[in-house]
C-alpha cells in the first residue's frame, strides 16, 4: 500500500472536519425528523363538534368505536357509521362489523342508531362512500374517528373529496394503547405505522 505524502496527509486533514460536520448534520437531520414525523403525521389536530353522523373508519382494534361510543353518550351527533375492514375479503367484513357493533351496543349505543358502510376498501373510499351517505340523508357535517398518526393523511383525502360539497368533517383522534408517540422509533408496531403512513401519504398525494 503507497504511504500518504505530506501533501495527501493535508488534505485528509482539511476534508475531516467537514465529514465529521456533515455527519454531525445528517445525525441532526435524522434526530429531528425522528421527533417530528409523529407530530407532523397527528396533525391537524380536531375537538368534537355538534354533528349528524360519527364515523368509526375501519382498521378499528376497538379504540375508535369506544370513542365513538363516549362521543355519542356525550350527545355530539345521533347517529353512527361503522366501515368495513380495509382490504379484506368481502366475507369477512361481516363478522368484523359485528365484534364492532356488540362493543358499541354495550357501551350504550342503541342498535337504531347504528349504519354500515362494508364496501370500502380504503381510505378514499370511505370518504366517497360517507359523503354519499350524508347527501342522502341531507346531513351537514360528520365526526370521523380514528388513529391520531391517520390524520394528515386522512386530512388530505376527507379534504379533496368533500371539496366543494358544502359539507363539513371534522377528525378526532382515538389513541391505541400500543401506540408510543414519543419514542415511536423504539417500538415496533409504532414505527411500523410511522413509516407505512408516510409511504401511504406520498401514494395519496401522486395517485389520487
Amino acid at each position: 500500500m503507497k504511504p500518504l505524502s505530506d501533501f495527501d496527509r493535508g488534505q485528509f486533514a482539511r476534508a475531516l472536519p467537514l465529514t465529521t460536520f456533515a455527519a454531525l448534520a445528517l445525525l441532526a437531520l435524522c434526530a429531528a425528523w425522528l421527533w417530528q414525523a409523529r407530530r407532523w403525521l397527528e396533525r391537524p389536530a380536531g375537538e368534537p363538534v355538534a354533528a349528524d353522523l360519527l364515523v368509526a373508519l375501519g382498521g378499528d382494534v376497538g379504540d375508535r368505536v369506544l370513542l365513538v361510543a363516549e362521543l355519542y353518550r356525550q350527545g355530539h351527533a345521533p347517529w353512527v357509521l361503522l366501515t368495513g375492514l380495509e382490504a379484506s375479503p368481502p366475507q369477512a367484513r361481516g363478522p368484523y362489523l359485528n365484534w364492532r357493533v356488540q362493543l358499541l351496543v354495550d357501551a350504550g349505543v342503541p342498535r337504531e342508531a347504528l349504519m354500515y358502510e362494508p364496501d370500502a376498501a380504503n381510505s378514499w373510499e370511505e370518504a366517497k362512500n360517507t359523503l354519499a351517505l350524508m347527501r342522502k340523508h341531507g346531513w351537514r357535517r360528520a365526526i370521523v374517528v380514528s388513529d391520531a398518526f391517520h390524520r394528515r393523511r386522512l386530512d388530505w383525502t376527507w379534504g379533496k373529496v368533500f371539496a366543494g360539497s358544502g359539507l363539513e368533517y371534522r377528525l378526532v383522534a382515538s389513541t391505541p394503547a400500543w401506540w408510543k408517540p414519543d419514542r415511536w422509533w423504539l417500538d415496533e408496531k409504532s414505527a411500523q405505522a410511522v413509516i407505512t403512513e408516510q409511504i401511504k401519504l406520498v401514494y395519496y398525494l401522486a395517485v389520487k
